[in-house]
């Protein structure tokens, strides 16, 4: 395994259950345990070779896609809301759209690998436009537009051309609206979420409404300072140990902490994608498809909490409180390990 992408990730579960700990203090150990579990998922999914990976990609997405269909009649919803994205399993909840993420992007590097330059464009327009349409129906547009996205990257990154990343694109979002459609005219929270957020650029933010967490956050950064306050203060913003995590670590170790957080994803970012150009066959797309991935999730992330972007529920990668998001990324982590390690025994310089 790659030394400073283990450095990394261990680095980001330390914020993450120091985040936890200053927003919900009762789930600290609970988000170390989870983080813990999440990274041995890593070191397992590092020793599969990447051919092996590419040979049960098909499969992978396959059972991505029935868990998607079964959510949406077994799927339950939280107390404050009535998006049904989790499937019960006992004590613990499932949420197959995180797992697909790692799915599209297995079937993508499998896809390219296998077909080389010659191949038909139908296939992966009906991977991600279905993909994406049964998220939509849950309803979870931002996580269907981030997979819709993701997918868009990737394609680029395998050196698609222009002409079939057009095709591919349009057939794949037509499919997607056309499964989701039922739910499209029910999602007026969207039309809320932009008009909040152009209220708070405006200078006029709703604190009664959508614009009270951005409001907090805010707030809670003003006065952290360069420093910040500790992990005993209690933080008054909603969502501290999820979607704003960021904001409960800034809190805590003001500015420079929040700098070294979004250093830490900076360089972890740039080790994907430099083991990524020194792989080969499919070790090479789908090291870059993680490396896009956590790019892609954390950015989105950090940025909503910076009140830059409107509110859109996606969690920070190895540091929001749950274990969904770390158990897709750790897999994803692990494919960029598997790569190194190919890299490696070949002389790659890394």
């Amino acid at each position: 395994m790659d030394p400073l992408l283990v450095t990394l990730q261990l680095l980001l579960g330390a914020f993450g259950v120091l985040g936890v700990a200053t927003a919900a203090p009762g789930d600290a150990l609970d988000q170390a345990l989870r983080f813990g579990a999440a990274f041995v998922l890593t070191l397992v999914v590092a020793r599969v070779p990447p051919r092996a990976v590419v040979r049960f990609a098909p499969a992978l997405y396959a059972v991505s896609l029935v868990l998607l269909v079964l959510v949406l009649f077994l799927g339950i919803a939280p107390s404050t809301g009535d998006a049904r994205r989790w499937l019960p399993l006992g004590p613990v909840t499932f949420q197959p759209s995180e797992l697909m993420k790692v799915a599209v992007i297995a079937y993508l590097a499998a896809f390219f690998h296998n077909h080389l330059g010659d191949w038909q464009i139908w296939r992966p327009m009906v991977v991600v436009g279905v993909a994406a349409g049964l998220i939509v129906l849950q309803p979870n547009v931002s996580t269907a537009l981030f997979v819709f996205v993701l997918a868009f990257a990737i394609m680029i990154a395998a050196g698609t051309s222009l002409q079939r990343l057009v095709s591919i694109g349009t057939a794949a979002a037509l499919i997607a609206v056309a499964i989701g459609a039922p739910y499209l005219s029910h999602l007026d929270y969207l039309g809320d979420r932009l008009r909040g957020f152009g209220d708070a650029l405006a200078g006029r933010p709703d604190l009664a409404g959508i614009g009270y967490q951005a409001e907090r956050a805010r707030q809670a950064l003003a006065r952290a300072g360069a420093f910040g306050v500790g992990p005993s203060r209690p933080l008054s913003v909603p969502a501290g140990e999820t979607d704003m995590v960021a904001i409960s670590i800034g809190q805590a170790l003001g500015l420079v902490g929040l700098s070294v957080l979004i250093v830490a994803f900076v360089l972890l970012v740039a080790r994907t994608f430099r083991i990524a150009a020194a792989a080969r066959g499919p070790a090479a797309l789908l090291a870059a498809g993680a490396g896009l991935y956590v790019a892609g999730q954390a950015s989105l992330n950090l940025l909503v909490a910076a009140g830059l972007l409107p509110v859109t529920g996606v969690p920070l990668p190895l540091v929001s409180y749950g274990f969904n998001s770390a158990f897709s990324v750790s897999i994803a982590l692990g494919f960029v390990h598997a790569a190194f390690r190919e890299a490696r025994a070949r002389g790659a310089p890394l």
